[in-house]
């Protein structure tokens, strides 16, 4: 019965994508397009929650639904399985994309192509849920390829912009280099142990992983290498950033609980493989760490609402990379379960502001909207308190032991912390920046410090600006909740004691590898640091405050920018990364393009094909020439001597 729940629940996602895509011609309005939508995520929730159920008594519940083939005993199969990694992102998947469909219809509400987007939406949560439920590879990789193709299809809905299709094709090339990896590592992993099931992979041979060190750890670096683009991670982390110009809910649905945690979940599922390789686990934990403190320092200094948020994701995915490169996949799983309820949040309020700004994004033409959004203002504060770490709020328990791991671990352990402690002072900084700027500080303030002043109809705007309709408030409360209350099924030891701590770390390390090597904190220390930690995030907030509110009237922020200028353009300009890739990489591929096109193809195919067609020609005029009556004879008796050796050589191997 299980297996058959299990076989159903990326089904009805599909299917309201193909009901949608269908009934495009009829012109669906957005109630329609959104509540197919929506039932088919919902349904697929509630199955996820009865087989998560039986999964927690019984164990992992498998679905062989046929075999594609097989080579070199290698066996490709459509198979699934619901283990408890599945678990934890099949119920975000489903649980939170439901929300932010639900949200959808109202902000999608004057959109002429509802339908074509709610297809699109459903498309992809189809995708992401047959990557987490594929048991081995092949299923994954099916997965992995549709996220990749539904994210270029939303996040180039609006491609009448130019911005808009860039910005698709962007992610999409961003990641096909990281999928090119994936494809090599999945190779690599399958001739060495002669199997592409996850299952296999979970108690592996030593013998065999110690004779083949050298081949595996080649293709998990490639497999990271993958990891670097869907979780958008240094070097390929150039394009979430850009995927704002999709709407705000596919940046909740994406940022949130499921694309960019893909990456996440590959590591997850090799975890019992890599874990043995001290090279690749350190750069997985280099390139988590670097790239949080990077996104957090150009988050300090953009303007854009949407893409403040986006470079916060980035920097919170970093964590989990980074937690994942410590050896702590469980832990670093948790701040993904934490992460998608708040940043989700997040965005849909985002999504709310701006639909209540009449599309406006920029944060200095905003401001005094607490009294006139209470509900988004409120729900926001909540998600500001768990992604900043505030004690209570989910996020500082993820974060909490994230910083303990990385503190605790031998080696590079105490540099790793500095920065990730950094990278949660700065994202404590720049989210209060964002929230008094928007919420806070009256608009005509900031309209006037930053020299944009609102004609007439822009103070008419703001006057008519109020709260967005039910539809998209009441996700916004049910998220709001769970941004609360879903840090503690994985409290430490020191709050929950031994039968209530880390509920959510015991349940996925019967999948993954657990956390080894690290030096176990007393109770007094830990208490220390997490006293430290809050007092130094609350610090940061009120700075934040102090400049940005206290001193509004004295343009401190004026003063520290004139003070600090080169490092604010650098921030500002993105530390010019896109500059740089385009320098070393983007213009020499268009040299060599232009060197194919104006010397190899003007001059040497063009030449071979006119030297054939030379060549025919003069056949041609030989022919002619010569009496027909001697070239059809001499094709005649070719004919006649081919069929007899054929003949000759058939009769041969018959009648031997």
């Amino acid at each position: 019965m299980y297996e058959n729940y299990l076989a159903l629940i990326p089904f009805f996602p599909l299917l309201a994508f193909l009901l949608n895509s269908l009934l495009i011609k009829n012109k669906l309005n957005n109630i329609q397009a959104g509540v197919i939508t929506f039932i088919g995520l919902f349904t697929s929730f509630i199955l996820v929650i009865v087989v998560a159920l039986h999964v927690n008594e019984a164990g992992p519940v498998h679905v062989k639904l046929w075999d594609w083939m097989t080579y070199n005993k290698i066996i490709f199969d459509i198979h699934f399985v619901m283990d408890q990694l599945s678990v934890v992102l099949c119920l975000m998947v489903t649980g939170i994309g439901s929300a932010i469909a639900f949200f959808s219809i109202g902000y999608m509400d004057h959109e002429e192509k509802v339908g074509k987007f709610f297809a699109f939406f459903a498309l992809f949560a189809f995708s992401m849920l047959l990557l987490v439920v594929g048991e081995n590879f092949l299923v994954l990789f099916m997965g992995w390829e549709g996220v990749g193709l539904s994210s270029y299809l939303l996040i180039g809905f609006w491609y009448e912009h130019t911005k808009n299709g860039n910005a698709a094709k962007k992610a999409f090339l961003a990641n096909r280099v990281g999928d090119f990896g994936v494809v090599l590592g999945m190779i690599g992993y399958a001739l060495v142990f002669n199997t592409v099931s996850f299952r296999d992979l979970q108690h592996p041979d030593m013998a065999i992983l110690m004779a083949n060190k050298g081949v595996l750890i080649v293709s998990s670096l490639l497999l990271v290498l993958g990891v670097t683009g869907k979780s958008a991670q240094i070097p390929l982390f150039i394009w979430l950033p850009d995927a704002m110009m999709g709407p705000t809910p596919v940046s909740a649905l994406m940022h949130a609980a499921t694309m960019v945690t893909a990456g996440i979940f590959l590591l997850c599922r090799v975890s019992n493989i890599i874990v043995h390789f001290s090279v690749v686990m350190d750069v997985i934990a280099w390139a988590g760490a670097l790239t949080s403190l990077l996104a957090a320092l150009i988050a300090l200094t953009q303007t854009d609402i949407k893409k403040i948020l986006a470079y916060s994701t980035v920097s919170q995915l970093g964590y989990m990379v980074m937690a994942c490169g410590l050896g702590a996949f469980s832990t670093g799983m948790f701040h993904v379960f934490t992460h998608a309820f708040f940043k989700a949040l997040l965005f849909l309020c985002a999504a709310s502001v701006i639909y209540g700004c009449h599309h406006e994004q920029n944060i200095f033409k905003m401001g005094g909207l607490k009294d006139k959004m209470p509900i988004t203002f409120w729900t926001f504060v909540v998600g500001f308190l768990a992604i900043a770490g505030i004690p209570g709020f989910s996020g500082f328990f993820s974060k909490d032991e994230i910083l303990s791991m990385a503190f605790t671990n031998p080696g590079n352990g105490p540099l790793l912390y500095s920065i990730a402690l950094g990278s949660a002072l700065l994202t404590a900084f720049y989210m209060t920046r964002m929230l008094v700027l928007v919420f806070i500080v009256p608009q005509s303030k900031d309209v006037h410090d930053t020299h944009e002043h609102g004609t007439s109809e822009d103070k008419h705007h703001h006057h008519e600006i109020h709260e967005s309709p039910s539809v998209m408030t009441i996700p916004l409360i049910i998220l709001a909740i769970c941004s609360f209350g879903a840090g503690y099924i994985g409290m430490p030891h020191l709050f929950g004691g031994h039968e209530y701590s880390r509920l959510i770390q015991v349940f996925l390390e019967k999948i993954v590898a657990a956390p080894t090597g690290h030096t176990h904190l007393s109770e007094e220390t830990e208490i220390i640091m997490m006293i430290v930690t809050t007092l130094l995030i609350l610090s940061s907030m009120g700075l934040a405050y102090y400049i940005y509110v206290k001193n509004d009237d004295i343009k401190m922020r004026d003063k520290l920018k004139a003070k600090f200028l080169a490092l604010w353009v650098l921030s500002s300009n993105k530390f010019k990364v896109d500059e740089l890739y385009e320098t070393v990489i983007i213009k020499p591929l268009y040299e060599v393009g232009n060197f194919l096109v104006d010397i190899i193809e003007t001059y040497v195919v063009n030449g071979v094909v006119r030297l054939v067609t030379k060549t025919i020609s003069t056949g041609g005029t030989f022919l002619e020439e010569t009496k027909p009556e001697r070239i059809e004879m001499g094709i005649l008796y070719i004919i006649i001597g081919l069929t007899i050796i054929v003949t000759a050589v058939f009769n041969a191997f018959i009648f031997r």
